[in-house]
C-alpha cells in the first residue's frame, strides 16, 4: 500500500492501537508508511521478550520509544530498590530494542509530601541516569494533565519537570511532551524553542481543554488542543525526532485500525509539518 519510509517520524504508539498484537501492528505500520513505533510494556509481555526484539529487529521498524517505567513512590506497593531494579531491567530491554527513550512515570505522591515524593524520584533517576547512557537510552519523564495524578504522576507542568531535570544535572534525563498533557498550558509554546534540546520525545494526541478523565483523549484534529501549532513551533525550533501517535481512549481503541492510521496519516500530511 505504502512505502514505510513515507513518513520516517511518524511513530504508532501500541496503546492507539491497543487491540492488536505486536505482528499486526508492525505489519500495519508497513502498509500505512510509519517508519516507527512506540512500545507499551504490557503488550511486550504477552508477546513475549524474545519474541518481540526479534521480530523488531527483522522488521527494520524504529522504536522510538518503550514504556511505562517508573513509579517511585511506592503507590502500586512496591519499593523504592524494586522498582529501581525494574526499571533498570527496561532500560536494558529497551537498548535491546534500539528504543531512543524509556518513558518514565513519576507515579502518585501516595501519601508523601510533594518535596519527599520529589526526593525519591530525584534519588532513582540519579541512580538509573549512568546506566541508561551506558544503553544508549534516554530516560523520558513525562508530565501529565492533573486527571492523572491519581494513579500515574504527580509532576503536571514544564516548569517543576525541568526543574526535576535541571537538579539531576543529566543528559540522559530528558521530556517526554505529550501534547493532550501541556497543551492546554499557554507557556508551553513560549517554550518550545529553549526546550527542543531536552526533549527526548513527542506524543500527539488531541483532546478537549478540560478533561474529566484519563480516557478523554482523542485524535489529532478531533479535540480542542492546539496540537498542529505545538509540532509546527517544534518542526521551527528545529526539533529533529520522532512524533507519537499516542492515544489513550477507550473509544479510539473501539475503531477500525487500519482506518485510524490512515487518518492519522492522512492528518499529519495535511498539517504541512512533515519535513524530510
Amino acid at each position: 500500500m505504502s512505502d514505510m519510509n513515507d513518513h520516517p517520524r511518524l511513530s504508532i504508539s501500541q496503546v492507539t492501537t491497543f487491540h492488536w498484537s505486536l505482528p499486526d501492528l508492525v505489519a500495519h505500520c508497513k502498509d500505512f508508511g510509519f517508519g516507527a513505533v512506540s512500545l507499551w510494556m504490557p503488550r511486550i509481555t504477552d508477546y513475549g521478550e524474545e519474541r518481540a526484539i526479534d521480530l523488531i529487529l527483522d522488521s527494520g521498524l524504529e522504536v522510538t520509544s518503550l514504556g511505562p517505567a517508573g513509579g517511585f513512590t511506592g503507590a502500586h506497593g512496591h519499593s523504592l530498590r524494586d522498582t529501581i531494579v525494574d526499571t533498570a531491567d527496561l532500560i536494558e530491554l529497551a537498548g535491546r530494542l534500539g528504543a531512543q527513550s524509556l518513558t518514565v512515570y513519576t507515579g502518585p505522591r501516595a501519601g508523601h509530601t510533594r518535596n519527599h515524593a520529589r526526593r525519591l524520584v530525584k534519588s532513582a533517576l540519579k541512580k538509573l541516569a549512568d546506566f541508561a547512557s551506558d544503553m544508549r537510552v534516554d530516560l523520558a519523564i513525562r508530565p501529565m494533565h492533573h486527571v492523572y495524578s491519581r494513579n500515574w504522576s504527580f509532576l503536571h507542568t514544564l516548569e517543576e519537570t525541568l526543574d526535576l531535570i535541571e537538579e539531576c544535572d543529566h543528559p540522559s534525563l530528558k521530556i517526554s511532551f505529550g501534547t493532550f498533557h501541556l497543551g492546554s498550558q499557554y507557556t508551553s509554546l513560549l517554550q518550545i524553542p529553549r526546550l527542543v534540546p531536552r526533549i527526548a520525545s513527542v506524543q500527539l494526541a488531541d483532546g478537549p481543554r478540560h478533561p474529566e478523565g484519563e480516557w478523554d483523549q482523542q485524535l489529532p484534529g478531533e479535540g480542542e488542543l492546539p496540537v498542529s501549532s505545538i509540532v509546527q513551533a517544534l518542526m521551527e525550533a528545529d526539533y529533529n525526532g520522532s512524533f507519537e501517535i499516542d492515544i489513550w481512549s477507550r473509544d479510539v481503541w473501539q475503531r477500525h485500525y487500519p482506518d485510524l492510521l490512515h487518518e492519522c496519516r492522512e492528518q499529519f500530511s495535511r498539517s504541512a509539518i512533515v519535513r524530510r
